[in-house]
């Protein structure tokens, strides 16, 4: 080797390719498309690799940045990542600088509808106070269901088998696909014109692409102003959409769905034949312990011999009449005594008592006695009251 050709040091070099990398305008406002991995957060910034099938690139995004991002990368994000490509001098590698990443495909389908969710669970959609329950016996139930599914056959089976005296309304829609959605909310809106007690949506398991019918923003209003209690059967049981949130009530399975909806009838006949047996036993019961009475009562002397209590309350009324005679004689002889004591004092009192002493009463023609000669005035007529009699004179 010639050692006096020409060559450049290893700073050179890098620096060389730094200027030329620099120098791109395509090399700044990039997007790459690609699956992060080996993320590692710092103060200050995070360092991650975005991968393919066949190469991988070193990536570096400062904390201001990461800062307005709507959503935490991890790895197995597949994400869109726009920056501009530089080399790191001193170690000779270029990397890409991120100013800004999004979810593509399945994550940024996630995320928007995360953010509906909250929306909506923010309006108070999901709330659990706007839950209803179900009707103990349902008169109609109505299923929307993909047509000729085995959710329906599924659904229609034990409803009829727990619950026959309840009619069975199918509105077929299509459950997946671009036209899902519409036809969905069309199965709802005419479900609503029937006249119903509660109301199943119903389709088996399937991907998150397959579900997103059930994610449907207009649908999920709708189910929300819904007449009468709803259920929600879709998927499985690690599947949720947006409708499983704002029914009145979320299961796993169709089958689930068709006991949550109705009464078992053995059940019933079972419980009415149990309560037959304790209505029976309560009443035996209840006949003996009256028998019981009725019994005791008729051994008292009254019901053998009712005369006997006449009897006895006849000494009872003779004796009280004894004492009420007693009572009113007494009282009658004490007004007896004091109507003479009166008497007495009324009759010491009278002023015809002193003429049978020599005395007598003198009136004048104005019917006053004369106390006084002043009383009496010539040509008077006089009345002078003897105790044998009364002597008329004339004054003069």
């Amino acid at each position: 080797m010639d050692r006096k050709a020409p060559f450049l040091t290893v700073s050179q070099l890098n620096g060389y390719v730094k200027a030329l990398i620099d120098g791109v305008d395509g090399f700044r406002g990039l997007t790459v498309k690609g699956e992060i991995s080996n993320f590692k957060r710092y103060p200050n910034a995070a360092y991650f690799d975005l991968k393919d099938e066949r190469s991988v690139l070193s990536c570096l995004m400062w904390s201001d940045s990461l800062f307005y991002l709507s959503f935490e990368p991890k790895d197995g994000d597949e994400v869109l990542a726009t920056g501009s490509l530089q080399v790191y001098q001193p170690k000779g590698r270029y990397q890409l600088y991120v100013r800004g990443i999004d979810l593509y495909g399945q994550g940024a389908e996630l995320l928007r509808l995360e953010a509906l969710r909250k929306k909506l669970a923010a309006e108070g959609l999901f709330a659990e106070s706007r839950k209803r329950p179900l009707p103990l016996f349902p008169k109609a139930i109505g299923l929307i269901v993909g047509a000729g599914s085995a959710a329906e056959a599924d659904l229609i089976k034990n409803i009829q088998r727990r619950w026959p005296l309840t009619d069975i309304l199918v509105f077929p829609s299509l459950v997946q696909g671009a036209l899902a959605p519409k036809d969905l909310l069309r199965a709802y809106e005419l479900s609503a014109t029937r006249k119903l007690s509660a109301l199943i949506f119903a389709r088996g398991g399937g991907s998150n692409e397959d579900l997103s019918a059930f994610n449907d923003e207009a649908l999920v209003r709708a189910v929300a102003s819904s007449p009468v209690p709803t259920i929600s059967a879709v998927g499985h049981e690690v599947d949720f959409t947006l409708l499983d949130y704002v029914v009145d009530k979320r299961v796993s399975t169709p089958t689930a769905a068709a006991e949550a909806a109705t009464p078992d009838e053995g059940e019933i006949r079972q419980r009415i034949d149990e309560a037959s047996s304790a209505l029976f036993v309560g009443m035996g019961r209840i006949v003996s312990k009256k028998r019981s009475e009725v019994a005791s009562l008729s051994e008292r002397p009254f019901f053998k011999n009712p005369k006997s209590m006449y009897k006895e309350a006849k000494g009872e009324v003779l004796e009280l009449g004894r004492r009420l005679a007693l009572a009113l004689s007494g009282a009658i002889a004490l007004q007896k005594s004091s109507l003479r004591r009166y008497d007495e004092r009324l009759d010491a009192l009278n002023p015809y008592r002193v003429l049978e002493r020599g005395y007598s009463i003198t009136e004048n023609g104005e019917r006053l006695i004369v106390k006084s000669v002043k009383d009496v005035k010539k040509g008077d007529t006089l009345k002078t009251r003897l105790k044998d009699g009364i002597i008329v004179s004339k004054a003069q």
